[in-house]
């Protein structure tokens, strides 16, 4: 298990990304964000993810600003 963590970790680093103490477990926060993204439904990637709950797999999911605003976009209401 510490030699997975110390892998990340040195990859992590060379990528700039050294905050804090990221280890493996972000590769989870990717692969349902990435899944996310791509179109995937939250229940799919509970299920590919291996969550018990809806819950957690919705914490795993990072939604970016962007993608709120598209979503804000698609609503009809128009004040004027």
């Amino acid at each position: 298990r510490s030699y997975v963590y110390g892998i990340v970790r040195r990859y992590l680093k060379l990528a700039g990304i050294d905050k804090g103490k990221r280890g493996p477990h972000i590769l989870r926060h990717t692969f349902c964000t990435r899944l996310h993204q791509k179109g995937v439904s939250p229940f799919t990637i509970k299920d590919l993810a291996g969550h018990k709950s809806l819950d957690t797999t919705m914490r795993y999911i990072k939604i970016e600003n962007k993608e709120q605003a598209e979503a804000i976009d698609r609503l009809e209401f128009r004040i004027f």
